[in-house]
């Protein structure tokens, strides 16, 4: 009812909502340093008309807050039984102590760290899995740095469906556990993330298995459009002036974007927010693909503490690039020295723990404010991704070490006395 099927993004073309044309067929795909680049990716289409005609801010009002407040949105019929673990919902959290810090005046933070798993990548599961369910995939799969896997094998386990997932084998150990503790089978690979998604891309074919890859599961990206959703309704239908985001695939970018935009064309909200990308300087193809001007994987890259944001090349970079454009954004590297320095902000001045790879948005604002990209009065909400629980050697790197005391009063009286 609410969905038309999937459209290229590249050359218009309509085709029928099924897991085979998640690439277009006539647009196809091109190699580049032996990466594959999506020259005719698709998305979910909707029937605006229809939906309008449905949904309003009454009717959001009076269900759970949560991603699935927003079902129609989605596609999905009011009355449909859905896979859920209550994704979404998140704290839009004011962050006066670090914006009274890097002196700006209206900073909010959108916690995704408090969703099921841990990560934003819950929504996206939310999508994958009862799509996987609606097709009769027998099993879910995934290529992912940790968060992606970890979710998708919470909801496969909750689905009662088969989960294979693949990381590179340097993966947080956080995030590997979870996979196992889900049950999903979990591999892990000596390779980088491009090479493991090549490798995976080929290997799945004719399987009963639903490919759920960041990048590549064209629902995915309607899972993220619920973020924007949130923060609209959060603000009482308002929009800030910037909303920056961690990027690796893109994805996410551009699924709040297309949320964004939605709102916009229903009418539920009279602006749009101009967004920024943010990844590290070590490689992050999309900030590359943004500063250059030229859409195309980097030849390498190196190493950082920002594992779900490092790479040769983002899967839906074309997208995200579009999303940047479209709405007159921005992108900036940070460094790894502004990634920990973020990660002490966020937990010394909100008390929220959060991964490296889940903060180079707040890392980037310095830079930003700087440069005159952002202005000191502009209203920014910044995006933290995942729970810092999920990778404590990363947390290591910021914390102290404590203390080993005495039992006896005095040396109690002295620790409660120290700075």
């Amino acid at each position: 009812m609410f969905v038309e099927g999937f459209r290229c993004v590249n050359c218009g073309e309509l085709f029928p909502l099924n897991p085979e044309f998640f690439v277009c067929p006539k647009c196809g795909v091109k190699r580049v340093y032996g990466v594959t680049v999506f020259k005719g990716i698709t998305e979910v289409a909707y029937d605006y008309a229809t939906i309008g005609s449905v949904v309003g801010r009454d009717l959001f009002s009076k269900r759970v807050f949560n991603a699935l407040r927003y079902r129609e949105l989605l596609g999905f019929e009011a009355d449909v039984n859905l896979i859920t673990l209550c994704e979404g919902g998140t704290p839009l959290v004011r962050g006066g102590r670090i914006a009274e810090h890097l002196k700006i005046k209206h900073l909010l933070l959108k916690n995704e760290a408090q969703n099921p798993t841990g990560s934003f990548k819950d929504r996206e599961s939310l999508m994958a899995v009862n799509m996987a369910l609606k097709f009769g995939f027998k099993g879910v799969s995934c290529v992912s740095s940790g968060n992606a896997a970890s979710s998708l094998a919470a909801y496969a386990a909750r689905a009662g469906l088969d989960c294979y997932v693949f990381m590179p084998s340097k993966a947080s150990k956080g995030k590997v556990l979870q996979c196992l503790v889900y049950g999903a089978k979990t591999s892990l690979v000596d390779g980088i993330y491009e090479e493991i998604f090549e490798a995976h891309l080929e290997a799945i074919k004719g399987l009963n298995v639903l490919n759920a890859t960041p990048g590549y599961n064209r629902f995915r990206v309607e899972g993220d459009k619920t973020i924007a959703y949130e923060i609209c309704e959060q603000l009482d239908w308002r929009v800030p002036d910037w909303v920056i985001d961690n990027v690796g695939n893109g994805t996410h970018l551009y699924g709040m974007w297309k949320g964004f935009k939605e709102l916009y064309q229903l009418g539920f909200i009279n602006k749009l927010p101009k967004m920024i990308a943010t990844g590290p300087v070590s490689g992050a193809p999309i900030v590359h693909c943004f500063k250059s001007g030229l859409i195309s994987p980097l030849k390498s890259c190196g190493e950082s503490i920002a594992e779900g944001l490092i790479g040769v090349w983002g899967y839906d970079a074309p997208l995200a690039i579009k999303a940047l454009r479209e709405s007159n954004g921005y992108a900036e590297y940070v460094s790894d020295d502004d990634i920990l320095e973020a990660m002490k902000m966020l937990a010394k001045f909100e008390g929220i723990f959060a991964e490296p790879s889940a903060v180079a948005s707040i890392a980037a604002i310095p830079k930003l404010l700087e440069s005159g990209i952002i202005d000191r009065k502009d209203e920014v909400v910044c995006l933290v991704t995942g729970s810092g629980l999920k990778d404590p050697e990363g947390g290591s790197r910021i914390a102290g070490n404590p203390l080993h005391i005495q039992l006896n009063v005095e040396s109690i009286r002295g620790a409660l006395q120290s700075k």
